[in-house]
Order: C-alpha cells, then structure tokens, then sequence
C-alpha cells in the first residue's frame, strides 16, 4: 500500500462504500451465473431495486444513502460520491479527512445479506468479487481509502481461506458479525470459529464488530415515521451493548489473547458504565473461582477491543476511564447518522474538553493509524488541533 500523505491529520475509522451497479456484472462469469449475478432491476412502479439470485427482493434495498439522500427510487438518485471514488474524495477534502475506513451497504454491514442465497460457488464469487472491488477499484486507488474484507461466514474454512487471499491483496481488516447466531450460524463464543480468530491473530488483522439491530423491544405502532426512524437506531445502539458485553465474556479472549477487535457505530459513552456493570458480576459471582475466565471483562477491553464514536461530547469526557487508546473518530458517510456536511464543527465540539494535543492526536488519527497498519507521511499536517492547549469551537452549524 503507498504512503498515506496526511494533511488534516484525522482518520475515519467507520465509513460506508455503497456498492457500483458493476461490482458483480464485471467480475462474475455470465456463463456461470447467468442472471443470478447481483444487478439492478425495475420494478412495476417505476422504482429500482437490485436482484439477487435472480429475485429481485431488494436485500438492503437500492442504496442505504440515507445521509444523503434519503429518497432513493433510482439509481440516477444516488449520490456518485457513495459509489465513485473521484466524488468521494470530493467529500474527505469537505469533511477535512486523509483517509476513511470503509463498510460495505448493500451486502450488509454486518455481511449477512450473502450468507443464503444461491449456490455456495455462486455465493463466495459474489463476496470475492466485492473484495476485490475494494482493492481494484479503491485502495489501489489512492491510500486514502481504506478496504476491510468480508468472508463466506456460512463455513469457517471458506472463511479461512478467504481472509487470507483478501489480506494478501491488500485488505486491512475483517467486517464481521457480533452476534452470528442471529443469523442461524454458530454464536460468536463457539470454538468452531477459533480458525477464523487464530487467522486474524496470525495476520495481525483487526475484527470489525459494526452496530446491527438485535430482536428488539418493537415501538408503538402510534409513533409517527421520522420517531420511529430515530428510535430504532437509538435502539440499535443499545442492542450493540449486548453484543460487547457477550464478546468481552465470551472466552475467545482467553484463548486468543492477540486478537483485536473494534466495536464500530456504537459511540463511548455508554462504555464506563457497562465496564463497571461487568466487572461487578464478574466479581461478586466469583467467575475467575468457578470457570475458566481469569479476565475481568474491563481487563479484556483495554486489551482487545477499541471503540469509535462520530458526534458525542460525553464520551469523550469519559475518556480515561475508557482509555484514550482505544477511542477512534468517524463520520459514517453516507449514513443517517453521519455528520456529513458539519464533522468539523462536530469533532471539535466533541473534543473540545481535552486540553491535550497529544491526546487529540491519537483519537482522530494515531489509533487508527496504529491498529490499520497504515504507512503514513506526517509532515504536511496543519491542523490547529494538535497546537497545545484548549481549543475554540465556534456557533453550531445550521442542520443540512
């Protein structure tokens, strides 16, 4: 990979890449696949969705761009910057960003959309030919994009094989799913996915836990659109502590000690309080005396996990129990919550209780730059950021 040139000095750890109309049709064999290869389709009311497996059923629907636009019904409505890497450059000189890490959308963010459908050899070509759209198409690109592979989760020795073929190619880290047996696999603690741990540890490559909505508590029916909208990714977030808190006493750990893993699009702030919440079960249940965990879930976080957050002041004052390290900085372009076109203002209002350069410097940048591994140029950053002492956060911008 080239070197990452910086000028701004921030990184975007959680970013979203919505899937080109060509990703499939170009790199899957016709002959093979025939129309079950993923492409875009219209619908009876004049509206487009894609196709799958040649039923158009609209998995994750056209474009998750609602960020941006949230009123996609054709593809001429997405925004190019979600899908072409010259606009989307466009957005990090905007947002004032070296370099963004990037989800997949349309595949899941989790990756669980292609887990089902179809035939096994057509369902690894389709995850093969998105991971290396990645590399081919961004990456290779320019280094201000950072590519994340997924993996064929319905085997773990597929899984295996193509962690390893995409980190060769260039991937950084694996997008992963939290809680598995959601989608009717092995839970996350099972020892049949200790291949694909022991092959992150072995390629030194990070697991990518993004927030998903877990079976939930479902809103009143009396609650207007927009509400339910707000609620449930609210709801999301909450569910997402489910999921850590199940990681952190999973055991996995214990048996893996190298292994890293980032709890993404969840925010901070929440973080101290369940730590503590852990720690006192773990403590008065006398775990470490009756089971094969020695680790107090605390101690496993400040180990093996880091956390992202995008817009919270909170969080950020919490920041030494949660321990600087760990903390990494993102905008979620193109998504609903993303602080697209305002992150400057956001970030540094954020940040606006730390009073330490350095302590800046490593959540919007360094964390980052440490846990991806990224090859970076440092001397042309000018960023009044990193100047010592209190910084100055000027009026709140008006919404978009």
């Amino acid at each position: 990979m080239a070197t990452l040139k910086m000028k701004y000095g921030v990184v975007s750890a959680d970013d979203h890449i919505q899937e080109a109309p060509d990703v499939w049709t170009n790199r899957m064999s016709k002959a093979k696949f025939g129309d079950d290869i993923p492409h875009i389709v219209e619908l009876p009311d004049g509206t487009q969705t894609w196709s799958l497996g040649g039923n158009a059923k609209g998995f994750g629907g056209l474009a998750r761009v609602s960020g941006v636009n949230p009123n996609v019904k054709r593809w001429e409505d997405v925004p190019r910057s979600t899908y072409e890497v010259s606009e989307r450059l466009k957005v990090l000189d905007q947002e004032e960003l070296d370099a963004s890490v990037l989800f997949p959308n349309i595949i899941g963010i989790t990756n669980q959309n292609f887990q089902k459908e179809g035939s096994e050899a057509f369902r690894l070509a389709c995850i093969q030919a998105y991971n290396d759209w990645l590399i081919d198409e961004w990456q290779d690109v320019t280094p201000r994009f950072i590519a994340q592979c997924v993996a064929p989760m319905w085997d773990v020795d597929l899984s295996v094989a193509e962690i390893h073929r995409a980190v060769k190619r260039g991937h950084k880290a694996l997008v992963w799913h939290g809680a598995p047996h959601i989608l009717g696999l092995k839970h996350f603690n099972d020892p049949y996915w200790y291949p694909v741990y022991q092959a992150c540890c072995d390629l030194d490559v990070p697991i990518c836990l993004h927030s998903t909505a877990l079976p939930a508590l479902p809103s009143w029916e009396s609650l207007e659109k927009q509400a339910q909208f707000a609620l449930g990714v609210s709801m999301s977030f909450v569910s997402h502590m489910e999921i850590v808190s199940n990681v952190l006493y999973s055991g996995v750990f214990e048996k893996f000690p190298r292994l890293k893993t980032i709890s993404v699009e969840s925010g901070v702030g929440w973080l101290p309080y369940l730590l503590e919440e852990l720690d006192h079960e773990f403590e008065e249940r006398k775990v470490a005396e009756n089971s094969s965990l020695t680790r107090k879930p605390s101690d496993v976080f400040q180990t093996n996990m880091w956390a992202t957050f995008w817009h919270e002041r909170h969080g950020i004052r919490s920041r030494d129990e949660i321990g600087v390290d760990k903390i990494m900085y993102s905008v979620d372009y193109p998504h609903g919550t993303t602080t697209w076109p305002k992150s400057v203002w956001c970030r540094t209002h954020s940040l606006q209780d730390v009073t330490s350069a350095d302590e800046r410097k490593k959540i919007l940048m360094d964390n980052a730059i440490g846990l991806y591994k990224l090859d970076v140029d440092e001397s042309g950053i000018d960023q009044p950021l990193y100047e010592p002492g209190p910084i100055t956060v000027g009026p709140r911008p008006e919404a978009a």
